[in-house]
């Protein structure tokens, strides 16, 4: 089919050719007929997507966001200053559109009059919260979304909006909103209201214009209901954590936002025993039906709080596995999604500059506890107890002592065993007192194969004389090490490897002593943080023998130098005469 200017359109039943139809027009849109004609064009173009809406909602919604904005946008672009209105009024149209199924064109439409908004700022990072509670709202595969944020992030009012755009969807969806505070829990409460009452919300769910901005029948502050909507007591219940819930039901999610009372309970193992408690006696239990979503929001702020005890639990169900997005992990079932966005990434930038721009997120690292800053701004975290190897308890140099140490240097070598663990080398140089200076390293998350020349390179440089290799999978690589030393004629490196019995916790604890007394690591003063030596004292100084910890690697890798090379455990033995008599 090819259109002409002038020609009526017939709207047939099958997709396809509705497809085929609204292609042709996109085709018009673009082509160099006057301005006139494409308004008119634009007209009949929403007809077709309404047909197609009718037969197939998301590919309606799909396929304009896709191919129609983005010629709008260069319709008003281009177009003469008289037609430019027409044109924006046609782009504000097909956002109305999408936006009764798709959740970041209704963010950005509800926001559109507003002199603050938050979306469109923080559209990067906020980008894969909006894609989960999108899918979320609509894929009953997908039952748990579990969402952390430094806070002012936005975290809080996208779950707002969520909400209110749920009763859009489905004017008989019901919601448990639960918070620490009644005045958080409330204040969200009151923003769905006001947004379901606002005259954009109509215009994008026409159903609710016939409420003519009053479309509550029971309109209290934490419990509502919607007029005509066919549910037992209310759409929305508000409900702080020591609230009572009994005989409450949601059928469509139960959202858990910011359970926690901030810095001054994260240490308590009381509070977040009692909030998992809750979790799993009561609050699990308020679900009407299988199909009710539970989404978790908030800061993280220790390993025990109730984020953390989630992602543990589903991760038990199902393993999560990382996505494409290195702050995004999904469920082999499909059922869970985690995302944990930090507020510096790994290259030490900020996520978020219009929240926090560099300097401040530097001045907040710099002024924060480390355990705090870990769990708040990083989303990563660490035990408040038990942290043996923290800043304050080992000992550091600003300033490298070059003319008390030796030429040549001695390193371990701690090879991955799993896909998250980190290839961890710490390199170090003695004096004539018994002390070790941590001088550098290699500390990454990338396949041994990967890694052979850039060892081989530390080797050289450092003149490292002596290197033990905890190796319990692969006997070739010692070898393979040697072979490619001797091309490069470096024989001064004796390769040592250390098949090891005794289990990582163990080596730790039985070395801690040993580390903290004759170890002497950089200071945190000199030493970047996305470099090698930056992320291995990160590990180091983070981990707890109170509590499970994600990443061991560089604190293992140090306590085996303790162990083989300053206590002497893989030194090799010396030959010794013996008499024989026949």
């Amino acid at each position: 089919m090819s259109l002409k200017v002038g020609d009526k359109i017939e709207i047939k039943k099958k997709t396809t050719s509705l497809e085929e139809t609204f292609s042709e027009i996109l085709l018009v849109l673009q082509s160099k007929i006057n301005e006139l004609e494409k308004i008119k064009w634009c007209d009949n173009i929403f007809t077709v997507l309404e047909n197609i809406y009718n037969t197939d909602e998301f590919k309606a919604v799909s396929i304009a966001k896709k191919n129609l904005i983005p010629i709008l946008e260069k319709l008003i672009e281009n177009s003469s200053i008289d037609n430019m209105s027409a044109f924006f009024d046609f782009y504000k149209k097909t956002y109305c559109f999408c936006a009764r199924r798709d959740f970041e064109c209704f963010v950005d439409y509800i926001e559109w009059n507003q002199p603050k908004k938050v979306l469109a700022n923080r559209r990067k990072v906020l980008a894969p919260y909006v894609s989960a509670l999108n899918r979320i709202a609509f894929d009953d595969e997908l039952q748990y979304l579990v969402v952390s944020y430094s806070p002012s992030m936005g975290k809080s009012y996208l779950a707002t909006l969520w909400t209110a755009w749920a009763y859009g969807i489905s004017i008989d969806n019901s919601i448990i909103r639960m918070s620490y505070s009644e005045e958080l829990v409330l204040g969200f409460s009151r923003t769905a209201k006001s947004i379901i009452s606002s005259p954009e919300f109509s215009e994008i769910f026409e159903n609710f214009k016939s409420y003519a901005g009053k479309p509550f029948e029971v309109e209290r502050e934490s419990d509502w209901k919607i007029k005509n909507a066919c549910v037992p007591k209310s759409n929305h219940i508000a409900r702080t954590r020591n609230g009572s819930t009994t005989g409450e039901r949601a059928n469509f999610a139960i959202i858990f936002d910011d359970m926690t009372k901030g810095a001054e309970e994260a240490n308590s193992e009381s509070v977040h025993k009692n909030i998992y408690d809750k979790w799993l006696t009561e609050w699990w239990n308020r679900r009407d039906g299988h199909k009710c979503k539970f989404i978790f929001v908030g800061t993280q702020w220790c390993p025990e709080d109730i984020l953390n005890r989630i992602i543990e639990d589903r991760n038990k169900i199902s393993e999560l596995i990382q996505t494409k997005n290195p702050y995004v992990m999904e469920s082999k079932d499909k059922s869970t999604i985690v995302i944990r966005i930090p507020m510096l990434d790994k290259e030490h930038k900020t996520t978020c500059p219009e929240v926090y721009s560099q300097d401040v997120a530097e001045q907040i690292e710099l002024n924060t506890d480390p355990f705090l800053f870990s769990c708040v701004y990083q989303q990563e975290p660490i035990a408040p107890t038990g942290r043996e190897f923290a800043w304050e308890c080992i000992r550091t140099y600003k300033e490298e002592p070059k003319d008390k140490l030796t030429n040549n240097s001695m390193a371990t070598l701690d090879t991955a065993r799993k896909g998250r663990d980190n290839v961890s080398m710490p390199i170090f140089k003695n004096d004539n007192n018994g002390n070790h200076y941590l001088i550098d390293a290699i500390y990454k998350q990338k396949p041994m194969d990967d890694l052979y020349d850039e060892i081989i390179e530390k080797i050289d440089i450092n003149k490292i004389t002596t290197l033990v290799i905890e190796n319990n999978i692969d006997t070739s690589l010692k070898r393979l090490l040697e072979e490619k030393l001797h091309k490069k004629n470096i024989l001064w490196c004796t390769i040592i490897e250390k098949f090891n019995t005794v289990k990582k916790e163990e080596r730790i604890k039985n070395n801690r002593g040993i580390v903290q007394k004759q170890i002497i690591f950089p200071d945190k003063s000199i030493i970047k943080p996305n470099t090698d030596i930056g992320k291995m004292m990160d590990n180091i100084t983070k981990y707890s023998f109170d509590k499970p910890n994600l990443h061991d690697d560089g604190v293992d890798a140090v306590c085996m130098y303790a162990s083989e090379i300053i206590m002497g455990k893989s030194s090799l033995a010396k030959p010794k005469a013996i008499k024989r008599t026949f």
